[in-house]
């Protein structure tokens, strides 16, 4: 056999195989979309708005998955002491929803005082919750990060100057003791990113060297503004250390606690629910996984959903931003699948066209040679 022949008909058959079972998979592998978008959700929440009924934990991450989203980024307070860490992690599994668990080591200065840190009360306890957390995570692919906050004694809360919050972010005691909670997690195998709350240039904190990447907060600082720069600005000072930076919260309030800062400010619901859309089209472009803050309102009028279970506008705005987002890839999947099949089949037609030219050529001289050559006698004597 002419190897020359056999590579061409192993193309030819490739090509072949190749437009009807569709290269349009290697575009989007997995069926998965570019961003990952997150609902933060926190069932300890339910305590104060629904007793913590786990019927009604189960019910929101169902809505979450039909409104959209890719995962949830849960939060951790008290979900170790009641017991929900394997149903969580199960039940976003059956799902499909990807988990990124919240973690801070006072329980945002409500467990212990945040200017404390990093007592060994604070360490031990932190690491008591996170065991359990990691442990039970390592179990399932679909964790993606559990991320460590930097536990910032913010001045306003803390009761401390501004000059000794600095000088405490900054201490090597501090530090030390964030790389050495990021170490005690991925000795479980799971990925850890650490996550600051407070804008750099006014808490500049360290680059923690064994992290896996950075979460960062960019909430607006401009009223009825999705206030893009500061988005930018924020994730450039965390992409000098050289890791990945993804948006771990981000969302709008029409109303706030009196010792919050005003960022997030919205006027009306239908603003927000316009902001909604132009924050996922901004942030969806520039980060592998972004996230709007939150579920329920909580801490402030962030919510998507009311209490009762029932979406306000600016999540029937976030639900169509996301399902339209999907159809939107399945066709420019179908079309790469077309489009390689369609050009597939062409470079087939064309070898199959060279192969009969090439082939009849062969034929024709074959039976010229026949009828030129003298007749053998087949009788037997």
């Amino acid at each position: 056999m002419n190897p020359v022949k056999n590579f061409a008909s192993s193309w030819l058959a490739f090509l072949l195989i190749s437009s009807q079972l569709g290269f349009g998979f290697c575009c989007f592998p997995d069926g998965q979309l570019g961003t990952l978008v997150f609902l933060a959700y926190s069932p300890y929440w339910f305590q104060y708005f629904k007793g913590n009924n786990w019927t009604h934990v189960a019910r929101d991450l169902e809505l979450i998955k039909l409104m959209g989203f890719d995962g949830v980024r849960i939060h951790y307070e008290y979900v170790v002491e009641l017991g929900l860490v394997e149903r969580l992690l199960e039940r976003t599994q059956r799902l499909g929803l990807k988990v990124i668990w919240a973690t801070h080591a006072t329980y945002w200065n409500n467990k212990f005082p945040t200017r404390d840190f990093p007592n060994e009360t604070i360490v031990q306890s932190y690491k008591a919750e996170l065991r359990v957390i990691a442990n039970a995570s390592s179990k399932y692919s679909h964790v993606l990060y559990i991320s460590v906050f930097y536990p910032i004694p913010f001045p306003a809360v803390a009761g401390i100057t501004y000059e000794e919050c600095l000088q405490r972010i900054n201490s090597t005691d501090f530090n030390n003791a964030i790389k050495d909670i990021v170490a005690y997690v991925k000795s479980f195998g799971i990925k850890c990113t650490v996550e600051s709350e407070g804008i750099p240039r006014d808490f500049p904190v360290k680059f923690i060297e064994n992290a896996d990447g950075y979460f960062i907060q960019p909430f607006s600082t401009r009223k009825d503004d999705i206030d893009a720069q500061h988005i930018l600005n924020y994730a450039a000072y965390f992409e000098r250390s050289g890791k990945k930076v993804f948006i771990g919260e981000y969302g709008f309030r029409m109303w706030k606690p009196a010792h919050h800062w005003d960022f997030g400010m919205v006027s009306c619901e239908a603003t927000k629910a316009e902001l909604v859309k132009q924050y996922f089209d901004f942030a969806s472009s520039r980060f592998e996984i972004i996230t709007y803050f939150a579920m329920y309102d909580g801490d402030g009028g962030w919510g998507l959903v009311n209490d009762d279970g029932t979406l306000r506008l600016s999540g029937w705005s976030a639900s169509q931003w996301l399902n339209s987002r999907k159809d939107s890839t399945a066709m420019e999947k179908l079309l790469a699948y077309m489009t390689f099949g369609i050009i597939a089949e062409a470079v087939a037609i064309t070898i199959i066209a060279v192969f009969t030219v090439l082939n009849y050529k062969a034929v024709r001289k074959l039976q010229k040679t026949q009828i030129h050559s003298p007749r053998q006698n087949t009788r037997g004597l």
